[in-house]
């Protein structure tokens, strides 16, 4: 049975998606079963999410066949609930995640290492934060657009031991669920930077379960931590 939490967890991915996407100028759409942008969208991010499961595969999968004939180029898909089938299409899976939660009660296992948070707020430090992001990468185009700043409910995070910037992460709060997203360790030591990001959560956004995705040794540190699996996810993608 899948569980509330879950697709609370997959609403409020698809709408951090769409702000994302809306920053940029060009918000995306929802229908009963799909968010979906026709423009395509910053890099990084899918053109299509699956917002229900397997009783609605079929009508999705005609959506993305009908959406992916509109525009020559990539697309991604995210498929939320690992029940489409877009290997016809000429989709390859990418890569898969599980989707994560913790209870409102809930704390980590682990400790933060003494971190000191910080809000971003302007733009010279959201450029900063997103360079950081991206491993010291400068990106093409910004991802992120400074409309994210104003928007309450989100937070760009960033991590500090002393001045020296240790990690940060995105929070957004849509859906009566916290999001967690974008998490990065500067020197690879997730395990301080999310029990922070955990206790920033609860003061940002109290009394909401948090949750978000993972794969790889994120995911096993994640569930070392203290969250919970909730449901697997799939990324197909095409040229």
């Amino acid at each position: 049975m899948t569980s509330l939490l879950l697709h609370r967890a997959v609403k409020n991915n698809a709408l951090w998606c769409d702000a994302v996407c809306a920053a940029q100028g060009q918000r995306g759409e929802f229908t009963r079963t799909l968010w979906l942008h026709r423009q395509g969208t910053p890099p990084f991010y899918p053109d299509a999410i699956t917002l229900t499961g397997a009783e609605s595969a079929a009508e999705q999968e005609e959506a993305i066949a009908v959406l992916t004939r509109s525009r020559s180029g990539g697309w991604g898909i995210k498929d939320s609930y690992c029940t489409l089938d877009l290997a016809p299409q000429g989709f390859s899976v990418l890569f898969e995640a599980e989707w994560i939660g913790l209870d409102a009660d809930d704390d980590v296992d682990e400790q933060d290492g003494g971190l000191t948070w910080k809000r971003i707020e302007t733009a010279a430090e959201l450029a900063d934060w997103e360079k950081a992001w991206a491993g010291g990468e400068p990106q093409a185009a910004p991802v992120f657009g400074e409309p994210l700043l104003h928007a309450p409910q989100i937070a760009f995070l960033a991590a500090y031991s002393g001045k020296a910037l240790q990690g940060g992460a995105i929070l957004n709060h849509q859906a009566d669920v916290t999001g967690h997203s974008n998490v990065f360790a500067v020197k690879g030591k997730h395990g301080p930077v999310l029990a922070g990001l955990v206790r920033e959560a609860r003061r940002l956004f109290p009394g909401e379960p948090i949750v978000g995705y993972e794969s790889g040794d994120d995911l096993e540190n994640a569930l070392a931590s203290g969250f919970t699996a909730l449901g697997s996810l799939r990324i197909w993608a095409r040229d």
